[in-house]
């Protein structure tokens, strides 16, 4: 049978007015990443979290996190590199160069996120960003070789592809075969990236797979349209990401209890199309990362 790796993101910045069941503190975030390894899933992302859902970049969340899972199981642990626009590039590659023990992913936005937001107690659009400049790009993944973390580079648009073409044609992204896709939002809702159709989906892979015939990657998008590009992903050979981070719903549940449902949803579409979920270690060869930590 075909191998799908199915990644679960546990929590990002969602908050749990979308949905209660969204972990925060490290022990929630082990406990769901554990349903989701008995799920299927072979790889969790995560994000620090205060216990009042705010972002937390101490390393020590991390650290305590990461140990919690790694006593239960074998998952692949998938950090972020994300940050507000008022938070120095230093807050990142200080959890990166100083938990305990490498993480073994981290994800890396390739420039500028910016939104326009509706505030929803004005009813009026302003402007969100999440920064990423060359420069910190650069100290990013200068943090990353440091400790033996493969970085993820994610594409929402062409730009961002091109970035990662930049980056990797100079060698500052030490490899070119394996990319985050994740085509966002709607036309018209004020995000500065690729909407999530299945037209811009091939788009974009097309190009990977023009530039980077070896090249593989994972595929999310955000709320419900989440569904629809995984469905495509799984059906066409993609890997796929699918968690409370992306979406709180799902397509017959407006409230899941966990992340492990999303990933129950995936495994069984990948079955219907007669591919099997990866284990931890298989995820390891495909994207051919450093030996799991001892």
């Amino acid at each position: 049978m075909d191998t799908i790796i199915v990644k679960a993101c546990l929590n990002g910045n969602r908050g749990r007015e979308d949905n209660p069941n969204v972990p925060w503190t490290p022990e929630e975030v082990a406990e769901e990443a554990l349903r989701c390894h008995d799920a299927g899933a072979s790889i969790v992302h995560m994000h620090g979290r205060n216990p009042d859902g705010s972002v937390s970049y101490d390393p020590a969340w991390y650290a305590e996190a990461d140990r919690l899972i790694r006593e239960r199981c074998d998952l692949v642990l998938n950090h972020t590199t994300a940050r507000a626009w008022d938070v120095p590039v230093d807050a990142v590659t200080r959890y990166l160069l100083e938990t305990p023990r490498p993480v073994e992913m981290v994800s890396l936005n390739l420039g500028y996120n910016v939104r326009w937001p509706v505030d929803k107690s004005t009813e009026r659009r302003h402007t969100t960003i999440s920064p990423n400049s060359y420069e910190d790009i650069s100290a990013t993944l200068e943090a990353c070789y440091a400790r033996g973390t493969m970085p993820e580079p994610a594409v929402q648009d062409t730009g961002h592809l091109n970035n990662a073409s930049t980056l990797m044609k100079e060698g500052t992204i030490r490899k070119s075969h394996y990319f985050l896709v994740e085509p966002s939002g709607l036309w018209g809702d004020g995000h500065q990236g690729m909407p999530s159709t299945s037209h811009n989906y091939f788009f974009i892979t097309d190009r990977i797979r023009e530039f980077y015939p070896e090249a593989t990657w994972i595929t999310h998008s955000s709320g419900l349209l989440t569904f629809e590009i995984v469905a495509l992903s799984i059906a066409t050979g993609a890997h796929v990401r699918v968690g409370f981070e992306d979406t709180p719903w799902l397509p017959n549940n407006s409230q899941p209890r966990s992340s492990a449902d999303h990933v129950e949803w995936a495994v069984t579409m990948s079955r219907l199309h007669g591919r099997e979920p990866a284990t931890p270690d298989q995820a390891r060869e495909i994207l051919d990362l450093i030996p799991k930590p001892s």
